[in-house]
C-alpha cells in the first residue's frame, strides 16, 4: 500500500464551510473514493488556507484516473470549486502539489 501526501489551498475564511461539506460528504462520493481503492484518507488545515491531504492506495495514478471518470466526482469538484485558491482556473478541483515522502515509521 502506497502512502501519498499533497498540499493545496482553500480560502481560509471558508474553512468552516469546507469542513462542513466534508462532514456531510455525499455517501456516493465516499463510496467512489473507497471503490477506487483509497484507504485512510485525511485532510488537515493550516490557518493560511493550506490543506495537507494524506491517503493510502495501491496505485495513486490509476485510482485518481478512475475517480476522475466518475460522474459523482465531477459533481463534487464542481460543488467544491468555490473553496479553492489556484492559478490554473481551467482545471476542475484543487491545484494539488504532491509531496515526496522522506520518512515513515510503523
Amino acid at each position: 500500500m502506497g502512502r501519498y501526501g499533497s498540499v493545496f489551498k482553500i480560502k481560509p475564511e471558508l474553512k468552516d464551510e469546507y469542513k462542513k461539506a466534508h462532514d456531510e460528504i455525499w455517501p456516493e462520493m465516499a463510496k467512489a473514493i473507497k471503490d477506487v481503492g483509497i484507504k485512510s484518507y485525511s485532510i488537515f488545515f493550516r490557518k493560511d488556507g493550506t490543506l495537507f491531504s494524506y491517503l493510502e492506495v495501491d496505485n495513486y495514478e490509476e485510482a485518481m484516473a478512475k475517480l476522475a471518470k466518475t460522474d459523482v466526482n465531477t459533481r463534487w469538484q464542481e460543488y467544491m470549486e468555490k473553496y479553492f485558491v489556484k492559478e490554473g482556473k481551467s482545471i476542475l478541483g484543487p491545484e494539488i502539489e504532491m509531496l515526496e515522502e522522506v520518512f515513515h515509521l510503523d
